[in-house]
């Protein structure tokens, strides 16, 4: 996988989208350990701004670049594909610099279903 924005060959030129739930808890889980370490103060927002930021067009042949994020988001990824493939190369962009190309485990449930009753008296 020489160019990570390119889809594998299995996948008939389509990102799976089916797998979009678990490249949104991969990015989850990424953020929740880089915040603690590397990348102190990170959102999941944050994350997302990169992600699209690394998918927008950078040279003359993609087109002009949009000047902020709300642009960004609806010139360059405007279809689910192309934002899930976004998050999915950062996902593993950050797999590879900092969790040694493991995928990140996902966050453990904090609390049951249902949820606690809040006393509102």
């Amino acid at each position: 996988m020489n160019d990570l924005f390119t889809l594998d060959s299995d996948t008939n030129g389509s990102e799976p989208l089916d797998e979009g739930g678990t490249w949104l808890l991969d990015l989850v889980s990424a953020v929740d350990h880089l915040r603690r370490g590397y990348r102190p103060g990170l959102t999941v927002w944050d994350a997302l701004a990169e992600a699209i930021e690394w998918a927008a067009a950078t040279t003359a042949e993609d087109g002009p670049r949009p000047r902020d994020f709300g642009d960004m988001l609806t010139a360059r990824l405007a279809n689910h594909e192309a934002l899930q493939r976004a998050v999915r190369v950062w996902v593993l962009v950050m797999a590879g610099r900092y969790n040694s190309d493991h995928h990140w485990p996902h966050p453990s449930v904090r609390r049951q279903f249902p949820p606690a009753i809040v006393a509102t008296g």
